[in-house]
């Protein structure tokens, strides 16, 4: 639902139906390897609507319990709304109850990079009113090639990590072609159990994941969302793993955190890589 929005920066102006000033830039990104979705918003932090600052926090997650996705919205004046939120297509629509109105905000997907934004009260697919109107437009999207650039910067050289009983090593280059090249060899009581060849690169706009394990078929992954320092590639075509995130932490740090169902079960492993 939200990976469209994730890792960008969203605008939207207009005027509310009392006359008064409505302004959000909101920034998405996932936290807690992506479990949950965190909304940090600047806004009005003023009564009198001259003052923009950080006015909003907002988080949204999975309830297992409720089988929906709750969300919460922490404001700077103290208050607090929370409800939640469903995909309709392309849409994103959140609920929640108002005093003793229900309001929906609905985020009407235009294009990837604009969404007509309704608040008001939405019951069967239908607004019986409707409280503003206005346009969330993408501001601070960072390109294919920009996104690719920090990947260079911050994977080139050699790393190692614990991983299960032994340490996994791997080192990263940058072939002639300007591909971004790993190998890598897991190594357990100094003997290697795997070896696998990866490599990153851009192929018709998009940042693609090669990963060959010896002995296995190669896979194949798309870059779906980024921010300036995480790239999370996906195929949902594969069970284990069906994605795969980087995290640059620091000049030396990084994190790898490897997604999928294994034996019908979800699972996910997390690497903390240390440059040598």
């Amino acid at each position: 639902m939200f990976q469209n929005i994730v890792g960008k920066t969203w605008k939207a102006e207009g005027s509310w139906g009392d006359g008064s000033k409505f302004y959000q830039e909101t920034y998405f990104h996932y936290d807690l390897d992506s479990l949950i979705v965190l909304a940090e918003s600047t806004g009005f932090v003023d009564l009198n609507q001259t003052k923009l600052g950080k006015r909003n926090h907002g988080i949204r997650q999975y309830d297992a319990i409720s089988e929906e996705i709750l969300f919460w919205e922490f404001d700077i004046f103290g208050g607090l709304t929370k409800g939640s939120v469903f995909q309709d297509g392309k849409n994103i629509i959140y609920q929640y109850k108002y005093g003793d109105s229900k309001v929906t905000d609905m985020w009407e997907y235009v294009n990837d990079t604009t969404y007509n934004f309704k608040v008001g009260e939405y019951k069967n697919g239908n607004w019986s009113q409707i409280y503003l109107t206005s346009q969330f437009k993408q501001t601070n999207n960072l390109s294919v090639n920009e996104i690719f650039s920090i990947a260079k910067e911050n994977l080139n050289g050699s790393w190692s990590s614990p991983a299960w009983d032994g340490q996994l090593n791997e080192s990263w280059s940058l072939d002639k072609n300007g591909h971004l090249t790993q190998s890598s060899r897991y190594i357990e009581n100094q003997e290697i159990l795997f070896e696998s060849q990866n490599k990153m690169e851009i192929v018709d706009n998009e940042l693609i994941l090669f990963s060959i394990i010896k002995g296995s078929n190669p896979k194949i992954f798309k870059a779906t969302s980024w921010t300036s320092n995480s790239i999370t590639f996906e195929n949902s075509d594969y069970n284990n793993p069906n994605k795969v995130k980087y995290h640059f932490i620091s000049p030396s740090e990084f994190k790898r955190t490897i997604s999928g169902i294994e034996d019908n079960k979800p699972s996910r492993y997390t690497f903390k890589f240390k440059l040598e």
